[in-house]
């Protein structure tokens, strides 16, 4: 879904893919599908999460198989998911306590995967830039996205990570107040279902998965400086979703805790903003991909985006910035479900649940422990978020721009 989202540039309601096993439709356009309208070669590496018949949704080329092919769009042999990796790796379907035990030090399926994707889009830049083995004109720009799947459970890194940081990190066991109450998906008790030793050992292979996922695209930032063309690229860098790992006693991805929806997101373009470490302070969603490269790119931002552009932000003009995101969330049992954070409050439900709504103010509660739903000093600010939050979840679904279509290698 969150995939989905930035490639397009809108919320799921807009997209069509509230859930895992939902295809989006081939008239929503895409980041690649609107650039290669511009002259842009564009060219796909790794996972994607396209689900159904259309595997391509404006690039031009794929390279390597995504993650779907286990429902019928890939050969049962390739490697990455035979039914024997999955054995020796682990379930991958989250099966709740059973992942968190079965972190190790190992070789994970999804490592293969990222692997073959890295070494192929490796191979690529070579043909691209030294061996040219098909004709394009000598100044056709390229996009080229390198999608991994790590960070991601099965819990598993080399041993020389897992060994590193189970000497560095401690497990998140917090000590929560005693009213404290949220949802219960995900959750898993330390003490109760996995041991401390278990949960130790699932963190320290997420932060090594984390520093395997850095080496694999070290390697293709150095392949661009061996190639010599490092500096014509924008460089960006996101993640889909965070990962709980513990906080709250709650694990995996899809939670609005900020642990689960704040994600890493770098832009480098040195020869527009030679600063280094600039941060945007103002709150931004991963939709404003799409409006963001097309700034950077010069070309036409497409009507009907849910998402803006943040060059103004990297420039340091910050007036008439909105400052309010908002995430949702339908699959497994969630939905429907929406959160909405404006400066520094945050409010989100789950409708139909009868999980209580919350409300936290990350100014002096940054780690989410007390929930402002009851305090009548936050009345006014609760009324307006929940109002925005009720506006969101009646907007009509499939809202796209219309009238795209996948494009055609030229």
């Amino acid at each position: 879904m969150s995939r989905q989202s930035f490639l397009s540039g809108l919320y799921p309601r807009n997209t069509g893919c509230t859930d895992f096993g939902t295809a989006m439709p081939s008239e929503v356009l895409t980041i690649p599908g609107h650039l290669s309208r511009y002259g842009y070669q564009t060219v796909g590496a790794g996972k994607m999460h396209f689900v159904g018949p259309d595997q391509m949704h404006g690039w031009h080329e794929r390279i390597g198989r995504d993650i779907r092919g286990r429902n019928g769009y890939e050969p049962a042999d390739n490697p990455v998911h035979s039914a024997k990796t999955f054995q020796e790796a682990g379930t991958g379907k989250w099966p709740t306590a059973k992942e968190i035990s079965n972190a190790r030090a190992g070789k994970g399926y999804w490592m293969q995967h990222d692997k073959y994707s890295v070494d192929g889009a490796l191979m690529f830049l070579d043909e691209y830039f030294v061996n040219e083995p098909y004709d394009r004109p000598g100044n056709r720009p390229l996009l080229l996205a390198v999608s991994l799947w790590c960070p991601h459970y099965p819990y598993q890194c080399p041993e020389d990570l897992f060994n590193y940081y189970m000497r560095r990190v401690e497990p998140y066991v917090e000590d929560l107040p005693a009213k404290f109450d949220c949802h219960d998906f995900f959750k898993v008790r330390v003490g109760k279902d996995v041991t401390y030793r278990e949960s130790h050992r699932a963190t320290a292979a997420y932060y090594g998965m984390i520093e395997w996922a850095d080496r694999e695209y070290a390697r293709v930032i150095s392949k661009l400086e061996a190639l010599n063309v490092l500096n014509d690229f924008v460089v960006v860098f996101l993640s889909d979703h965070g990962e709980m790992l513990g906080q709250k006693g709650l694990w995996e991805k899809q939670q609005y805790f900020e642990a689960s929806a704040r994600v890493p997101f770098f832009i480098s373009w040195p020869q527009r903003f030679p600063q280094d470490n600039g941060v945007i302070q103002e709150d931004v969603s991963l939709v404003d991909l799409f409006p963001t490269l097309c700034d950077i790119a010069n070309v036409p931002i497409p009507d009907g985006l849910d998402g803006h552009s943040l060059v103004p932000l990297m420039e340091g003009r910050t007036a008439g910035w909105a400052n309010e995101v908002y995430c949702e969330l339908y699959s497994h049992q969630h939905g429907p479900s929406a959160m909405v954070k404006q400066d520094d409050l945050k409010y989100f439900r789950f409708d139909g649940k009868g999980w209580p709504e919350q409300l936290f103010d990350l100014a002096v509660d940054p780690e989410e422990m007390y929930n402002l739903i009851d305090d009548p000093s936050y009345a006014a600010d609760l009324r307006r978020l929940r109002a925005k939050v009720d506006t969101f979840l009646a907007l009509p679904l499939l809202n796209f721009p219309r009238g795209a279509r996948t494009a055609h290698r030229p």
